[in-house]
């Protein structure tokens, strides 16, 4: 169906382009721009003075002159505005500053006071401190902060800023975003954990065209789908649930009622059964946060144990990223979240189970391990993109 472009939509488009065009290049100039993306000069030229004015462009100069007089070079001014970007995942929060290239300039992780349904105004009032931290760390710039993202696990709607199930707690339609909005004066977002990762790690890619599958397995698991260059949220904005995919029709109970959940062979909790299933034991006196760290330090020192439960643990992450390739055929999978510090002993069943249960022309799909950041910085720079380079058009 052919969409009807008003004149200001038209101009957001265009400007959108050129800033995107700026941002992308080293430097470039007002005739590379519109050689380049097909605009006129004269409109070319409007929009390049226009964002001067407003200092998200630098001039820095003159450059090689091809014939005719020297064109003037241009820079992108990467530290024109900051964005503020909140990972919060079972009991750890870390809240990163970056500024409009996705650069950080602070970052900071805390633990959280464990979620309950009771205790939810102190947990988010333990986020709300972390933040005003992070604002008071963010430096001076012409336009300041653009906004701050808060990325989820659980069922998020980003459209209305409210929340359905977060940290397996049952939480109805709280929408935390006005409550932060109300008290901090800022603009604030909300979005799925996953979703942010898989963005960051879109971007920070190569190709732009790129179709991949983040897997932030930790607490749950959630994923986040970039198809052809674009976020998938699906009708309702909670695409990606594989976490929630049946592998065993008669398994484990999961905490959304269901049975045999992937993300119950292939979390954190799962982790922790195997261990006491292989011999083991985990300490119950050590803080979330710390126990992944405590496992890993067992297996680096030969404890079979725990080598062997990282072992089943990587089998079943392979079960669940076979039927995502199979179903998606991605060109990569990254993996996130506390489960892929364990790299070194799951990488290999994961491998070994591509082997059986990925179809043939799927195997070489690269699987590759996210940065320890990615999620929070992936939530500052997607709000970075829909304020200043969204490009898509609203109809």
């Amino acid at each position: 169906m052919r969409q009807n472009v008003d004149a200001p939509a038209m101009r957001r488009i265009n400007r959108a382009t050129v800033l995107q065009f700026i941002r992308d290049q080293r430097t470039t100039s007002r005739i590379d721009i519109a050689q380049m993306t097909g605009l006129n000069k004269a409109t070319v030229s409007y929009i390049v003075d226009e964002l001067i004015r407003e200092n998200w462009v630098q001039e820095i100069g003159y450059g090689t002159s091809t014939g005719g007089r020297k064109p003037i070079l241009l820079r992108f001014n990467a530290n024109s505005a900051y964005a503020i970007g909140v990972d919060i995942e079972s009991e750890m929060i870390k809240t990163v500053v970056c500024n409009i290239r996705g650069e950080v300039a602070f970052k900071q992780e805390a633990v959280l006071p464990k979620l309950t349904v009771d205790g939810k105004h102190h947990w988010l009032q333990s986020i709300a401190e972390e933040i005003k931290t992070a604002i008071a760390s963010t430096p001076t710039s012409p336009h300041g902060l653009i906004g701050i993202a808060l990325a989820l696990p659980g069922l998020v709607n980003s459209e209305t800023g409210t929340i359905a199930t977060l940290h397996q707690v049952p939480i109805q339609d709280w929408n935390i975003q006005k409550t932060l909005t109300d008290e901090l004066k800022l603009p604030i977002y909300i979005e799925n954990s996953a979703n942010c990762g898989a963005w960051f790690e879109y971007i920070r890619g190569n190709s732009k065209e790129e179709s991949l599958v983040f897997i932030n397995a930790g607490a749950g698991i959630g994923t986040g789908i970039i198809i052809n260059g674009q976020l998938f949220k699906g009708k309702n904005g909670i695409a990606g649930e594989f976490g929630h995919t049946t592998i065993f029709p008669m398994g484990e109970r999961c905490v959304c009622g269901n049975y045999g959940c992937w993300e119950e062979y292939a979390s954190e909790r799962s982790l922790f059964r195997y261990i006491i299933e292989a011999g083991g034991n985990v300490d119950e006196f050590i803080e979330v946060p710390s126990l992944i760290h405590f496992i890993l330090n067992e297996a680096h020192a030969d404890n079979r144990y725990y080598i062997r439960a990282l072992n089943t643990l990587g089998q079943y992450l392979g079960i669940g990223i076979a039927n995502i390739i199979n179903a998606l055929s991605p060109d990569r999978i990254s993996l996130g979240g506390t489960i892929s510090q364990a790299a070194t002993f799951i990488l290999p069943e994961i491998e070994r189970m591509f082997h059986y249960r990925v179809f043939p022309s799927n195997r070489e799909t690269q699987v590759t391990i996210a940065g320890a950041n990615s999620v929070a910085i992936g939530a500052a720079t997607l709000i970075i993109h829909q304020t200043l380079f969204d490009q898509s058009i609203s109809i």
